[in-house]
């Protein structure tokens, strides 16, 4: 029962952010005779517009983020690689800027992140919770670390912790490196292409509803 309640109270903490962004969003959005604000659709492009009017730098620091181990876990992974890709509106040259920034972003917080398990920070481990989820990843990386590295890096927040359980094992940085690498890029060019040719069709389909999917798979 004890342990009941410590993992409701973990998972509770942990859907915070976003639960409370999904009820804001809907409270916002349905009492609009009270507070007069754009419609869904038009919110929709004010924030992709936000985002492709933003410095190459704030890009940087927002994939950065997500790479991360414990910032990133609070975030949705993969959404600013989504979201700045499609707010490109098929310009094929910005793309290959964008996919360029976040993949040497997403490199250099993986390899933080390595080097966050490898120094062995436990006491931050186990104050995040983080310990089985390590434990989980070890026993993948030593039955194959490729794989595991490569698959986990579909999605940051997967990602950041096999690379810090990567670290625990001591697993050659050089090795991790050049997993690491193939993974990110291969990733981030599948999904550039990907939203290229079917991120208008996405928001087509679901609109604003495109935003409240992203909240409700990051919960």
């Amino acid at each position: 029962m004890k342990m009941n309640k410590q993992k409701l109270k973990k998972f509770t903490k942990e859907i915070s952010i976003p639960l409370i962004l999904l009820i804001l969003y809907y409270f916002l959005f349905h009492f609009q005779k009270i507070i007069s604000l754009p419609s869904q659709d038009k919110f929709l492009d004010l924030v992709l517009n936000f985002i492709n009017t933003q410095s190459i730098f704030i890009i940087f620091l927002i994939a950065l983020i997500e790479g991360g181990l414990i910032l990133g876990q609070y975030s949705p992974g993969g959404v600013v690689i989504f979201l700045s890709i499609i707010s490109a509106q098929g310009d094929i040259s910005k793309i290959s800027l964008l996919i360029f920034i976040i993949t040497l972003a997403y490199f250099l917080a993986y390899s933080l992140d390595y080097l966050f398990g490898y120094y062995g920070v436990n006491t931050l481990l186990k104050r995040f919770g983080y310990e089985k989820k390590i434990e989980k990843y070890r026993r993948l990386l030593e039955k194959n670390a490729f794989n595991t590295i490569f698959f986990s890096c579909a999605e940051t927040n997967f990602a950041s912790i096999v690379a810090a359980a990567a670290g625990t094992l001591k697993i050659s940085f050089k090795k991790f490196f050049l997993y690491i690498t193939i993974s990110v890029i291969f990733w981030n060019i599948f999904w550039a292409i990907v939203l290229y040719f079917f991120g208008n069709a996405i928001l087509s389909l679901f609109g604003a509803t495109y935003l409240i999917i992203i909240l409700v798979v990051w919960i």
